[in-house]
């Protein structure tokens, strides 16, 4: 079963991560996003495709985010 974790605007697969950057009053979260796109032909075996991901960070600070900063922190303590 996958688990989530909820912020103020935000809900993502916490299997995403990838790394948590941890600085004095601030985190940065690493999220992995995976494509997966195809092509098959209809007249045979045929096909195309690729796999490719990126990251996207999102950036949480303690003075600008405060309930958010609160979630991660609780976060962490208990993983």
């Amino acid at each position: 079963m996958s688990k989530f974790l909820k912020l103020t605007t935000i809900l993502f697969n916490t299997n995403d991560i990838h790394k948590i950057v941890i600085i004095p009053n601030k985190y940065y979260i690493h999220i992995v996003n995976k494509q997966i796109r195809g092509f098959n032909a209809t007249f045979g075996v045929v096909g195309s495709g690729y796999i490719s991901s990126h990251t996207d960070i999102i950036e949480i600070c303690k003075d600008k985010h405060i309930t958010d900063y609160k979630i991660v922190s609780n976060w962490i303590s208990k993983n």
